[in-house]
């Protein structure tokens, strides 16, 4: 067995967290002999200094997000991140290159190249102690790998699920673009009574990890990333 290495997941929410913890890190786990250990890390949004309480979830800005990639390094373990190219804020290092011209696979390449030179630069680290991830275009887009799953636990929503399974034929998950009223999220909340948070993970195990690779090339690019640590 390898060295036993920790990899701490900066989440934008309480999904991804769920995610990271009941389906990511077994699979980690079971793919290298439990010689990786993932732990989820939602980012802090607040802190309300007077009751000495913290608020987590939710991408409000770089800066934000930056302070909570800093403590998580402080660990002295390896760090990657698990946030959404929808609505991610524009100071990330690196949106301001994109342009219209780039595929959105491309945009996010960029992006997260940019915010890995970044963070090396800030803290002065090895390149192989941060992975930094952008989901395209949504954590939600991991649904559209199988929608057929969502009837074992939306058996009332069926047709609305079909119909959703019709709308978007032929699209890959990550193609699903970021519009407010079509990004996978709001494609959901129109025939499911779909809630972010740690319990809409159920669906994804059902799904599996493997079946996520296959689906989504940018996911999977990640997912060979932390197999490789």
């Amino acid at each position: 067995m390898r060295e036993q290495k920790i990899i701490t997941v900066v989440c934008e929410g309480q999904s991804e967290n769920g995610f990271v913890k009941k389906i990511l890190a077994p699979y980690i786990g079971e793919k290298t002999g439990y010689s990786v250990i993932l732990l989820p890390y939602t980012l802090i949004t607040s802190t309300d200094r007077r009751a000495g309480r913290q608020y987590r979830g939710g991408l409000i800005s770089y800066e934000k997000a930056i302070k909570d990639i800093q403590k998580c390094l402080g660990t002295g373990g390896i760090v990657t991140t698990m946030f959404d190219f929808y609505a991610l804020p524009k100071e990330f290092p690196g949106y301001e290159g994109i342009t219209d011209k780039q595929s959105d696979a491309e945009k996010v390449d960029h992006i997260e190249k940019s915010i890995l030179a970044d963070v090396v630069e800030r803290f002065g680290i090895r390149e192989d102690r941060f992975i930094p991830y952008i989901q395209l275009h949504e954590f939600e887009a991991l649904f559209y790998c199988d929608l057929n799953v969502l009837k074992e636990h939306y058996p009332d929503e069926t047709d609305g699920i079909d119909a959703l399974i019709r709308e978007v034929e032929g699209i890959l998950p990550e193609d699903i673009d970021q519009g407010a009223e079509t990004a996978p999220s709001k494609r959901l909340l129109k025939v499911i009574r779909y809630r972010k948070g740690g319990m809409v993970v159920y669906p994804l195990v059902n799904i599996g990890i493997d079946r996520m690779r296959n689906k989504c090339p940018h996911f999977d690019k990640w997912v060979e990333q932390l197999l490789l640590v």
